[in-house]
């Protein structure tokens, strides 16, 4: 519809879908951290390191699934800073995890 009202030749492209839908796939990846992160009555400290490693394998396959170099780019870059920021966790979140026993370790 949107394509059908443009009379200035500015279309939204299959580029432009696909750009949103990876945007889209991150940002709920983010958004369901956030979640578990904020749960204040239930016990959430042995799932932080499960969540860190899905938001990472997230930005990793849509970056390895998108082909142009600059969102290629943009991608590489999230997941440095990302992995840069939780590079260092403290002990507890590893103990919490080892202890979880929905993780097989």
């Amino acid at each position: 519809m949107y394509n059908e009202s443009r009379t200035d030749g500015r279309f939204i492209t299959n580029d432009h879908w696909l750009l949103a839908n990876i945007i889209h796939d991150i940002l709920e990846t983010i958004d369901d951290a956030i979640h578990t992160f904020s749960y204040v009555y239930e016990p959430n400290i042995h799932m932080v390191i499960l969540e860190c490693i899905k938001i990472i394998c997230t930005i990793k396959e849509t970056s390895m699934a998108y082909l142009d170099p600059s969102v290629k780019d943009l991608l590489d870059n999230m997941k440095v800073n990302w992995c840069v920021y939780f590079n260092e966790y403290h002990t507890l979140y590893a103990i919490a995890t080892i202890l979880d026993p929905g993780v097989k370790l």
